[in-house]
C-alpha cells in the first residue's frame, strides 16, 4: 500500500460523525413540537414587538444550532417576500386615519398612511417568522429522524415530506457549483445590467432542470433496488429513547400551544392597525404574553447551557435491530 493511500485510511478510521447541537439533540418528536408551535406563534401574533421578540427566538435556534450559515438562503428569501409585502401593502391598502401620501391616477387611488405602513410591516414580520420557523425544521433537525417519525403513521407521506424538505438545499448547492463551472470557463455571469445578467443565467436553468431529472431517475432507481414499497421487505431499525429532556420540551411545546390557542380564541394577542394603531408596548408586559415567551425561550436557553453539552444528551438509542 503506498503512502498516500495509508493516508487516506488512516483519515478514514479517524473520521467521526458530526455531533449534533441544539434542536437536533432532543427526540424528533420533541424538535418537531417546538418547531411547529414556533411557526403557529407567528400565524397568531399580530404585535410587531412580539414578532420581533418571537425573531429572536428562532434566530437563537439557529445560533445554538450552529445552523444560522445554512440557514441564511432561507431568511434571503424571507427577506425578499417580506419586502414586497412592506412595500405593497401600504400602496394599495389605503385604510387608516393618518394620511401621508396620496396621488390621484386615472385608473388608481393610491394613499399611503401610517396605519397602512404599521401593517405592511407587521405582515413582514409574521411572513419572516413563518419561513423561519420551517428553516429551522429543515436545516437543524435531522431528515432521517423526521423521516422515521413521520413513516410510523404513513411511510409515503414521510418519504414525500423527507424529500421535499430537501430540495431545497440540494437545488442551491447544484446551482453554486454549476455557476462555478461556468465562471472557470470565462462565461460572465455578473456582467452587465440585470436583462443580461438574466440571459446569461438561462443555461444554468437548463442544466439544473436536466440534472434534476437525472437525480430523480437515481433516487427511484436505488430506491427500487432496496425494495421499497414491496411486501414482506425487512427494514432496520433504530430507536430513540424519550428522555427527560425531551419531556421537558414536549410539555413546553404543548403549553405554548394551549396559550396560542386561548389567544386566537379569546384574543388575548390582539393588536390593531386600523383606523389607528395601539400602543405595542403594554403588549410586552401581558401575562399571556409574558408566560408564552417564557414557554418558547426556555428550551434554547436550556439546551445552550453548559451541562447539555455533555453526557446527558447522548441521543441514547435502544438497540438496533432487523425485523
Amino acid at each position: 500500500m503506498s503512502a498516500e493511500a495509508a493516508r487516506g485510511v488512516r483519515g478514514c478510521r479517524r473520521a467521526r460523525p458530526r455531533p449534533k447541537r441544539g434542536l437536533a439533540r432532543l427526540h424528533p418528536l420533541a424538535g418537531l413540537a417546538y418547531v411547529m408551535v414556533l411557526a403557529f406563534a407567528g400565524v397568531v401574533l399580530n404585535n410587531p414587538l412580539q414578532l420581533c421578540l418571537l425573531l429572536a427566538v428562532i434566530l437563537a435556534a439557529l445560533l445554538v444550532g450552529r445552523s444560522l450559515r445554512a440557514a441564511l438562503p432561507y431568511l434571503k428569501v424571507a427577506l425578499y417576500v417580506a419586502g414586497f409585502m412592506a412595500v405593497l401593502n401600504p400602496l394599495f391598502g389605503g385604510g387608516g386615519l393618518d394620511v401621508l401620501w396620496e396621488a390621484h391616477l386615472p385608473l388608481l387611488h393610491i394613499r399611503v398612511t401610517i396605519q397602512g405602513l404599521a401593517f405592511g410591516l407587521g405582515t413582514a414580520l409574521r411572513l419572516t417568522a413563518v419561513i423561519s420557523a420551517f428553516a429551522l425544521y429543515t436545516v437543524v433537525l435531522d431528515a432521517d429522524d423526521q423521516l422515521a417519525l413521520l413513516s410510523r403513521l404513513s411511510f409515503r407521506s414521510g418519504l414525500v415530506i423527507s424529500l421535499a424538505t430537501r430540495l431545497f438545499p440540494v437545488l442551491t448547492r447544484d446551482g453554486e457549483r454549476i455557476a462555478e463551472a461556468q465562471r472557470s470557463r470565462g462565461v460572465e455571469l455578473d456582467a452587465g445590467g440585470r436583462r443580461r445578467r438574466a440571459a446569461a443565467r438561462l443555461p444554468l436553468l437548463a442544466a439544473l432542470t436536466t440534472q434534476s431529472l437525472e437525480r430523480a431517475m437515481d433516487v427511484a432507481a436505488s430506491m427500487e433496488a432496496r425494495g421499497y414499497g414491496r411486501p414482506g421487505r425487512t427494514n432496520w431499525n433504530k430507536r430513540r429513547l424519550v428522555e427527560p429532556g425531551d419531556r421537558f420540551v414536549v410539555a413546553l411545546a404543548l403549553a405554548a400551544g394551549v396559550l396560542l390557542a386561548a389567544g386566537l380564541a379569546f384574543r388575548f394577542f390582539a393588536y390593531a392597525y386600523y383606523p389607528l394603531l395601539d400602543d405595542p408596548w403594554p403588549g410586552l408586559a401581558d401575562p399571556w404574553w409574558l408566560l408564552l415567551f417564557a414557554a418558547l425561550a426556555a428550551p434554547i436557553v436550556w439546551l445552550a447551557l453548559p451541562h447539555t453539552r455533555m453526557s446527558s444528551l447522548k441521543a441514547p438509542t435502544r438497540e438496533a435491530r432487523w425485523r
